[in-house]
């Protein structure tokens, strides 16, 4: 593939985009051209189901038109006041800072409520896109170290007691649904139950008469410790940074958390601290005016925190009040994950885009906030009923877009649409947005999308009034009833979560007459919204008030272009790859036959495992691997407690043959079960009710079982070749022998879903093969980034045990080696180290034990005054860190000193 007269071609219909067919259209005005250009691929007409309403694609085309607009409009941040930005900057520094001073006073209060981590509920992309204020909140994670997997300090034997007072780091706690002793729990919710011994001793007062955790307990004692540190001088001491969060360094999201906790040893954790040449300590609580809220246990703890401070008072509006509204959810970090057949991502296909991330994410765990059930949901013993949330498989989803892309951009005009809806009905400025739509709720629209929409050309920048249309009209089926499903448990409803206004619940007089009145209001307000927008697609009225093409063609003629690219790399893929002559039965493309596989048509005969590829073998290698590590991952608590694995995942060693067959039939079944699961969620429903007129469910399961048995039992009969387990690219290839004959001896139902299941497990390698070199470059740099600071750690650690405290070794030279060798983290540090003139790394190898190194820095001598004994004291650059790019050598200290 020419790849360079690829781009020469687009980039030349980029300098005539007025005259040229693919991007513009001929002879066309430019709005017109960009509505064409704008013009959705896959779907010529949309039906909004539960609306009742047919869009074309011209209306598409102009709603298209009028997002994009919006979007730069919203975008692009107000312009004010330099000082005003810079008081913006300071008041959410101070935020955190003062916010860490008190999470270290409770910890002192009370060390089982001691956290070593903030943890935000935003992610960087989110928290640097320009909100108004005063309206922005903020929303913290309190992770009870004591009780949440990874612990901070593994323990330094597997097979010890733990007896020696350092059980609370190093215990484990147990997270079920319980529906036996302990009572029935609705959809969504946990207990969590201190693993035996010293951990559940230390929280004896706190737990119920089964043993599980209360949770409006754990949240009082919270809130009153909180109220204590508010009221309580401050320590100008050291804190112990291997408990508690004091450094300012410590502040980062909950993905970020659970990836570090699990990845990283403790010894080769760096973090930023206040330097003492700064003589900067945190906040004083006395300094500002706080107020703690909270009701009985019954969701976060609110902080309100106000600024006195004349400086910081600039950065809010003149009519409105100096307060910061600071949400704090207590929880505890889980390890394992849901079981069941229709859990994400457990009915996520294997041949899913997202499947790869989806599987990693999942792999560090989930939480247990300190949230009740909602009042007209069931539950019994409601106070030891905690809520179940996924923090670090929403953040990763979140992350894994950029801000220019389709489901980005979709969110964005969700998020607009939605705070102008009761606006626009009631042309009031003062009214509120919907009562029971959160942002979580749009979110999680948006990631249902992304699950059910796979083909490349379906998240085109055309694609994105469809895709609008399509989250408004299942929120309003969602609206009218009463349940929206969550991403990860189908089952919860996540709208019922949405807190109530007081004065909503005092008008009617009850929780759930309230809750239908708004249920109601809002059905009502999605329903306007959506025939405005049919009105705005067919009317040929100008653009808004406020929007024009100003600046704007470059942002279009970007849209057209990526469009474009889509089509011409579609039309490469089919020259380099083609498709198998099974699979031609005319000269449809991999994205029309998606389309089908989503129908549950017939798509032909599946490939053959020799029609695969070696670049497909590897992406499939490296796709068995995280799903095998997921699917140990949700069997954690049967592992934990003494169920042996069946399956080593990473290496699958096994000692004799038969034991290797059974891990391979292991592997097999697993695979059988996800595709016949998530082929289930893609048929037709016509289909499958044809199906159960046919046959009953006891008869096709008895079917299905027998199927199973008879490929085991061949499988058996069959040897294995020696160390076929331990070679990813052989046991792929043995995989997809062994699928594709259960093919052909499964019967007729289930042999068109898993000849379905292949060849789009067949489409999606061959074309996620070509991004692969480019995932393993940003694993192997991210594994070398660890790695070289992993050395640094080692080096500042050996500094201050033996030489450097004496004889004042500061790393500057060291630093600034790593960073002209490439390692982002050095760059980093030395780009802050310039701007603040001096920094502090701590470190916190193990418990109770904390380093500190200040570094300066220092002033470069003139050239004039360079001697050949100055020069030989120039560090080395063989002797310090490696190159990027290169393993890492033995490391010598002696260029530190």
């Amino acid at each position: 593939m020419d790849v360079r007269g690829l781009a020469a071609g687009v980039f030349g219909c980029m300098k005539r985009c007025r005259e040229c067919r693919v991007c513009f259209g001929r002879n066309n005005s430019l709005e017109e051209s960009v509505e064409k250009s704008l013009e959705p691929t896959l779907w010529p007409r949309l039906r909004l189901e539960c609306a009742g309403l047919n869009f074309k694609r011209h209306q598409l085309a102009r709603l298209n038109l009028r997002f994009a607009s919006l979007i730069s409009a919203v975008d692009v941040p107000e312009e004010g006041d330099s000082g005003v930005e810079r008081a913006r900057a300071a008041v959410e520094q101070a935020t955190e800072r003062l916010l860490q001073r008190l999470l270290c006073t409770v910890a002192d209060l009370d060390s089982r409520f001691a956290t070593k981590f903030l943890a935000t509920l935003a992610s960087k992309a989110e928290r640097a896109e320009h909100r108004p204020w005063p309206g922005r909140r903020f929303h913290y994670m309190i992770r009870l170290d004591s009780l949440s997997w990874p612990p901070l300090y593994p323990a330094p034997e597997a097979d010890s007691d733990f007896d020696n007072g350092e059980t609370e780091e190093v215990a484990s706690s147990t997270a079920f649904f319980d529906e036996g002793e302990a009572g029935v729990l609705p959809p969504g919710w946990l207990r969590v139950k201190p693993a035996q011994g010293a951990a559940q001793q230390a929280w004896a007062e706190f737990l119920t008469p089964s043993g599980c955790l209360r949770r409006d307990r754990v949240v009082e004692r919270f809130a009153m410790l909180l109220s204590q540190a508010a009221g309580t001088n401050t320590n100008d001491s050291e804190t112990d940074e291997s408990r508690v969060c004091g450094s300012p360094g410590k502040v980062l999201d909950a993905a970020l958390l659970q990836q570090l906790l699990s990845q990283i040893q403790p010894q080769h954790q760096l973090f930023y601290g206040p330097s003492e040449a700064q003589r900067c300590r945190p906040p004083d609580p006395r300094d500002f005016q706080l107020a703690v809220v909270h009701e009985n246990g019954a969701g976060p703890v609110t902080l309100h925190i106000g600024f006195l401070a004349p400086s910081l008072q600039l950065a809010f509006p003149p009519d409105a009040r100096n307060i910061v509204k600071v949400h704090l959810h207590v929880g505890v970090a889980l390890s394992g994950w849901p079981l069941g057949p229709s859990t994400f991502p457990s009915r996520l296909p294997l041949h899913h885009p997202l499947a790869l991330l989806a599987y990693q994410s999942t792999q560090n765990g989930y939480f247990a906030v300190a949230a009740p059930p909602p009042p007209n949901l069931r539950c019994e013993e409601r106070r030891s009923a905690w809520a179940a949330a996924f923090p670090t498989l929403e953040l990763e989803l979140d992350e894994h877009f950029c801000a220019s892309s389709t489901p980005r951009r979709t969110l964005n005009v969700l998020r607009h649409l939605v705070s102008r809806m009761k606006k626009e009905a009631n042309d009031d400025d003062d009214s509120e947005s919907l009562t029971t739509v959160d942002d979580y709720t749009l979110r999680t629209l948006v990631w249902q999308q992304l699950e059910r929409w796979t083909s490349v050309n379906a998240w085109e920048p055309a694609s994105l009034a469809a895709h609008v249309l399509l989250a408004l009209d299942s929120l309003l089926a969602a609206l009218k009833a009463r349940h929206a499903s969550h991403l990860v448990l189908p089952d919860c409803n996540i709208l019922c979560q949405t807190p109530l206004d007081a004065s909503l619940v005092a008008k009617y007089g009850d929780h759930e007459e309230a809750y239908d009145a708004a249920m109601v209001e809002d059905t009502q307000l999605v329903m306007d919204c959506l025939l405005r927008l049919y009105q705005a697609g067919t009317s040929t009225s100008p653009l808004p008030q406020g929007v024009s093409w100003d600046g704007e063609e470059e942002e279009r003629r970007a849209a057209a272009l990526e469009a474009a690219l889509l089509r011409r790399w579609g039309n490469a893929l089919n020259t380099v790859s083609p498709l198998p002559p099974e699979m031609l039965t005319s000269s449809l493309t991999r994205f029309e036959k998606i389309s089908k596989f989503c129908c549950g048509q017939d798509t032909g005969d599946p490939p053959t495992p020799e029609q695969f590829s070696s670049r497909q073998l590897d992406f499939l290698a490296k796709l068995m691997l995280e799903f095998l590590r997921f699917t140990k991952c949700c069997y954690a608590p049967q592992y934990k407690e003494g169920n042996e694995a069946a399956v080593d995942v990473g290496s699958l060693r096994c000692s004799s043959g038969s034991e290797e067959t059974e891990d391979f039939l292991f592997l097999l079944q697993a695979v059988i079960n996800q595709a016949l699961g998530s082929a289930a969620h893609t048929t037709n429903s016509k289909q499958v009710k044809r199906r159960c007129r046919q046959n009953t469910r006891r008869a096709q399961t008895d079917k299905q079982q027998v199927w199973q048995e008879v490929v085991c039992d061949s499988v058996r009969r069959e040897p294995l070749a020696i160390g076929v387990l331990q070679n990813e690219m052989a046991l792929v290839r043995l995989l997809l022998k062994w699928l594709f004959k259960a093919t052909e001896l499964a019967p007729r139902a289930l042999k068109r879903r898993l000849a379905n299941f292949l060849t789009q497990l067949w489409a999606t390698s061959r074309e996620a093969v070509w991004y692969l070199p480019e995932w393993k470059k940003h694993r192997q740099e991210a594994q070398d980034e660890l790695n070289a600071m992993a050395a640094f750690c080692t080096m500042l650690l050996n500094s201050q045990n033996d030489r450097g405290k004496q004889e004042g070794w500061t790393g500057v030279a060291v630093l600034k080696d790593a960073a002209e060798k490439g390692w982002s983290w050095a760059k980093s540090a030395q780009s802050e180290l310039v701007r603040s003139g001096c920094l502090q790394f701590v470190l916190a190898p193990a418990k109770g034990v904390v380093r500190r190194c200040d570094v300066a820095l220092a002033i470069q001598p003139s050239p004039r005054d360079t001697s050949p004994t100055q020069v030989s004291k120039q560090v080395s650059r063989s002797r310090t860190l490696p190159a990027k790019g290169t393993r890492p050598t033995n490391i010598s200290q002696g260029a530190l000193f």
